[in-house]
């Protein structure tokens, strides 16, 4: 019996020791806590921004233990960035979602480029672990930074409910890189807009304080010099007949309409290059705009026109064109009512909303007010997938009866997608792992005024997974479209064969609330097999 009773203790004992066995290290030892910058854009540590970009970075804490507090500084370099607000400075939902917490932020040192304290305090019972994002912060890219600034996290660390500091074991900055640009002209950019319209005796004032300074890139990066803008040089031609009546010099300066008809109005604006040589600095740009001189009328009259205007400010637009518009937006339509230049009170004013085919889509009616302003709104169908069947030139008629005379005006609108995508470009495919390709993405507007959007390309390999990605902030300027040299970097653990870009322009990163301006495009890329 007792020679029994020892073989069962045996076995226990060899058993226990099996089970202990199987049991994995990492279930008993704790990760390590981190903490991390990453970018709303792209969710990486890294992202490459233009100057003037304003940008949030999310920061991140990794396997950390029960805590009710966690606290830590932050810096940057205030030659490359600031923090515009206090605001900018946003509390993340880490511990925010357990219950009420107290987010003190000391002020914000932007000399230094630092915040010496920001803490977040949990005021209720429980805690928070784990995985989870601390704060967000906005930033502005006010310098160059082309071998890249670094957002630093210092003195990093959570309390536990017993006071105790548990310090991160690692933090991984965020690093923003804002390339130098290329040598760039001043820009000229004045009002009057292109297209206005000014009765004859009007005092035509100009103001070209629109207008933006060149870029010169010497000396070499990281300084890029701004070249103020030393001269505005004016140049009036009457009747648009190519050639200069008048010249004028200044930053604004007023000339008065002596008849009617048209007058061409041309900025010329001067930055000379105060450290040359630079060979590819041009230190001049112009801008052409052309007005219309109209005689007041006398008797009934209507002008229709739209919350985007009525009076196109492009040179391909004619006289009688309002902005454009995108699907399913919203138009308001106003129609001023005058009877010897002076407004023209309760008259129904009666509108017609003409399609792209000459289809009449919508009829409304509405009274002038005081200010002999009528006014109604509707929305652009969106006819599901035949929607784009009705892109075009769309208009809207205006007609009224003053005093027994029927007047009537037109105003034409372009509708479509605002900004689109008109080609994409690949240069260096094929191409070898670690080789870079280079993106050429012209981006169409038919706007008449710029707009702000997030340019995006992924590019996934042949088993479609994405193996890299750029973004870019960028404003398009109205109608000319705009061309963008992109590069990604193809890692070594991607698939060979035929991939694909993917390339799409939002309002801003969806995870932000931003929206698609057009429908994606895509372009073919080929990865070699490695030599």
């Amino acid at each position: 019996m007792k020679k029994m009773k020892g073989k069962a203790i045996l076995s226990l004992a060899i058993a226990l020791s099996m089970l202990l066995s199987v049991i994995p290290l990492a279930v008993v030892r704790a990760q390590p806590q981190t903490w991390e910058v990453v970018f709303v854009d792209n969710g990486l540590n890294t992202i490459t921004k233009a100057y003037g970009d304003v940008f949030t970075v999310k920061f991140m804490i990794h396997n950390a233990p029960a805590s009710v507090q966690w606290v830590c500084d932050v810096e940057w370099d205030p030659a490359v960035l600031d923090i515009i607000h206090d605001t900018d400075v946003v509390e993340g939902p880490w511990l925010k979602a357990i219950g009420a917490t107290m987010f003190l932020v000391k002020p914000i040192d932007h000399v230094g480029g630092t915040i010496t304290e920001i803490t977040d305090l949990l005021m209720v019972s429980g805690s928070a672990s784990g995985d989870g994002e601390l704060m967000d912060i906005t930033f502005k890219a006010i310098g160059f930074a082309p071998s890249g600034s670094h957002i630093v996290i210092t003195d990093a660390k959570v309390l536990d409910s017993d006071g105790n500091e548990h310090p991160a074991a690692s933090v991984t900055d965020g690093v923003v890189t804002i390339p130098v640009p290329s040598p760039t002209a001043p820009k000229a950019h004045f009002t009057p807009v292109d297209g206005a319209m000014f009765y004859v005796g009007d005092v035509i004032a100009l103001d070209g304080s629109g207008s933006s300074p060149g870029i010169d890139t010497w000396p070499i990066p990281p300084g890029a010099e701004n070249e103020p803008i030393t001269d505005w040089q004016w140049d009036i031609d009457y009747g648009n007949d190519g050639t200069i009546d008048l010249t004028l010099h200044g930053v604004t300066a007023q000339f008065t309409c002596t008849g009617p008809g048209l007058v061409g109005i041309t900025l010329t604006v001067t930055a000379p290059d105060r450290t040359p040589p630079t060979l590819t600095y041009v230190d001049h740009g112009s801008e052409k705009h052309v007005i219309n001189q109209v005689t007041k009328p006398v008797g009934p009259n209507d002008d229709v026109y739209t919350d985007r205007g009525g009076i196109g400010p492009l040179g391909p637009y004619p006289y009688g064109w309002s902005d454009a518009y995108g699907p399913q937006e919203m138009v308001t339509a106003y129609c001023k009512v005058t009877y010897n230049d002076e407004p023209v009170e309760y008259k129904p004013n009666a509108f017609e909303l003409i399609d792209n085919n000459g289809v009449t889509r919508d009829y409304r009616v509405a009274f002038t007010d005081a200010s002999g302003i009528a006014t109604v709104t509707f929305r652009i169908p969106w006819e599901g997938s035949n929607a784009e069947s009705e892109f075009g030139v769309w208009s809207i008629v205006s007609t009224v009866d003053v005093a027994g005379t029927i007047v009537t005006d037109t105003v034409k609108f372009k509708f479509g997608y605002i900004l689109s995508i008109g080609s994409i470009t690949v240069h260096n495919s094929p191409l070898h792992k670690g080789e870079t390709l280079s993106i050429d993405v012209y981006i169409h507007s038919i706007s008449m005024v710029s707009y702000q959007t997030l340019l995006t390309i992924v590019a996934a390999d042949e088993c479609g997974v994405p193996v890299g990605l750029t973004t870019a902030s960028i404003s398009v300027w109205p109608e000319d479209g705009t061309v963008l040299g992109n590069t990604i970097t193809i890692p070594s653990w991607a698939f060979v064969g035929t991939g694909t870009l993917y390339v799409n322009l939002f309002t801003k990163a969806p995870s932000a609330g931003g929206v698609a301006y057009c429908p994606e495009q895509t372009a073919l890329w080929i990865l070699l097999k490695t030599p």
